[in-house]
């Protein structure tokens, strides 16, 4: 039997501001937060801070578990928040930058928090939960919500 595939995601905030990715891929433009999936003998806390480091070369460490995502078609997605340690956000040597043509393309940035719900940011229900939570500094997480991934919004 496979093991479910564990997401491990961070959200990185920074003067008000939270570190994600623009994508466009086959013509569509939007955002992700950065991450990816856990490996083998890895928790998803060292997935996060990993991940965020191969994307987008910052150095960031966990603050504390924010949203959980249980996919019941998939597997389960962990979204933490994390803090700023340093650098400035470039495109990693890993998946992302080999990966990239005229049709496939990546790049980290800042984008302000107040910005957001006229951006189209995946999953679009964790965009959602961070532009509330957001306002009274996260004081209502963890936060977790069962979806099958037909279910998850695409469009604003």
């Amino acid at each position: 039997m496979n093991e479910p595939i564990i997401r491990a995601v961070g959200i990185l905030i920074k003067n008000n501001k939270v570190l994600l990715m623009w994508r466009k891929k086959d013509g569509q433009e939007y955002y992700v937060f950065p991450g990816g999936g856990k490996e083998n003998n890895e928790t998803v806390e060292v997935a996060v801070v990993r991940e965020i480091k191969e994307e987008t070369t910052i150095e960031a460490k966990i603050e504390k578990l924010l949203y959980t995502h249980k996919l019941i078609d998939s597997g389960d997605q962990f979204f933490y928040l994390c803090s700023y340690v340093s650098g400035k956000p470039e495109l990693g040597d890993f998946n992302e930058k080999q990966g990239q043509n005229k049709n496939d393309q990546y790049k980290p940035m800042w984008i302000e928090i107040s910005k957001l719900p006229k951006l189209l940011v995946y999953p679009l229900e964790i965009r959602d939960w961070l532009i509330e939570d957001f306002k009274d500094n996260f004081k209502n997480t963890p936060k977790e919500q069962t979806f099958r991934v037909a279910d998850l919004r695409q469009s604003l």
